[in-house]
Parts: structure tokens; sequence; C-alpha cells
């Protein structure tokens, strides 16, 4: 389960690397994107209404509640690809 002081700690670490994390969930077209700010896209990198994508859920919420296919994290260094929110909570550590 992931809290809501986790979000804030991938935001503030992604901020510090001057990237952005988009979690790609399994069966569901919209991904939740985490940089200096926190929205949602859809597949092809359009910003949505928060809304329309996750209803009233909170950041912490959709990541507790969606399957996580993959985690991409872009930043200076260049992108990777995590398998897991586990992977990337190890990096943000």
């Amino acid at each position: 389960m992931i809290t809501r002081g986790d979000v804030e700690r991938i935001r503030e670490w992604a901020v510090s690397k001057g990237g952005r994390v988009t979690f790609v969930f399994r069966g569901y077209r919209y991904r939740l994107v985490i940089g200096r700010f926190i929205h949602a896209e859809d597949e092809e990198g359009r910003t949505v209404e928060w809304g329309r994508a996750f209803g009233a859920q909170l950041p912490h919420q959709v990541l507790s509640s969606l399957a996580v296919e993959r985690v991409v994290v872009r930043s200076a260094e260049g992108e990777r690809v995590l398998r897991s929110l586990r992977e990337l909570m190890e990096l943000v550590q």
C-alpha cells in the first residue's frame, strides 16, 4: 500500500532530478504522471482532466487500487523503465 507521503516523496525526487515519473496501469487507458505537478494523461501523452481519468480518487488511492504494469522514469540522465512500484520506491529512497 502506498501513502500520500510516498507520493510526495516521489514528486520531490522527480523535481530534484528534473524529470517525471509515469505510471502505466494494466488494462487502463489513462496514466498517472508525477513531475512538478501530478496529473493524468491518456495513452498518447495528452493531459486529461483528473476526474475523467480517475474520478474522485487521490493519487495514492489510484496507485493502491490499480495494477501497475510499468513505471517510466524520465530525467536528465535518460529514460528508465521499472517493472513495479517497489523498484521505484527503492530508487527514490
